[in-house]
């Protein structure tokens, strides 16, 4: 049982930075000599048969198992199902990294970093000073509404000067957008959307009777405590630029 569920863990690891990582950098691999030559459909065709080999496992590990039941079938599928959304949340997502530097260059990643960085960072400090009501206290106790809001109030004053002094130097781009109106638009979606990637983050923690993610940094957790709201943002940054920034 144990070697079916790590064999299944690490098969859809695989499966999925294929199908995601490894895609993008396909497709987005000017110069990369190492990846030259090979055709994303090739990829896909590969990652769908690593995804057809972990169904037939999953399936018949379940089937031979000593315990096989109604009860071992609910234990090994929310195993599963914990594991798939991980990776989906994690890998699917941070995919968008990597074609947000290919495409537009490593300061859209610097910038909205920067942008959620200071937000939590407010979310702490008003919650601190002035916190005394409760945002969602089943989820995150320590979360307050006078934190979430003096942060979005922050994160919006300060978008539009980061984003300029980011941008320093840079290129001009063939945008009829300004740039503060770019500014505006991320700070408003760190603002309001990517703090709920913590919320999302404190409710796995809570179902599975944890702190922390992990133990990495000390005081701080592991990685995914850090980057929670960064991979929520990840994604909307990539689609974004795409649809108003021309390069």
């Amino acid at each position: 049982a144990y070697y079916t569920v790590t064999f299944q863990k690490w098969w859809w690891f695989a499966t999925i930075v294929l199908a995601t990582s490894v895609r993008s950098l396909l497709i987005h691999s000017d110069g990369m000599e190492l990846l030259h030559g090979i055709d994303p459909h090739f990829i896909d065709f590969v990652a769908y048969g690593m995804t057809a080999v972990g169904l037939v496992n999953g399936v018949v590990g379940m089937a031979i198992h000593r315990a096989a039941g109604p009860d071992m079938f609910r234990v090994h599928l929310a195993k599963m199902a914990a594991y798939h959304f991980a990776l989906l949340y994690l890998i699917t997502q941070s995919s968008f990294w990597i074609m947000t530097i290919q495409e537009y260059g490593m300061r859209w990643i610097i910038y909205p970093s920067l942008l959620v960085i200071v937000n939590d960072s407010m979310a702490y400090f008003f919650g601190v000073l002035m916190g005394s009501r409760k945002l969602l206290p089943r989820l995150s106790p320590k979360k307050t509404v006078e934190g979430f809001v003096g942060a979005g109030v922050s994160t919006m004053l300060i978008a539009v000067p980061l984003l300029k002094f980011v941008m320093k130097g840079a290129e001009e781009s063939s945008s009829s957008v300004p740039l503060a109106r770019h500014a505006i638009v991320l700070a408003l979606f760190v603002s309001l959307v990517a703090p709920f990637g913590g919320f999302l983050a404190s409710a796995v923690k809570r179902a599975f009777d944890s702190k922390d993610f992990g133990t990495l940094i000390p005081g701080h957790g592991g990685v995914l405590d850090r980057i929670d709201c960064h991979v929520v943002t990840a994604p909307f940054v990539f689609l974004y630029l795409r649809q108003f920034l021309r390069k």
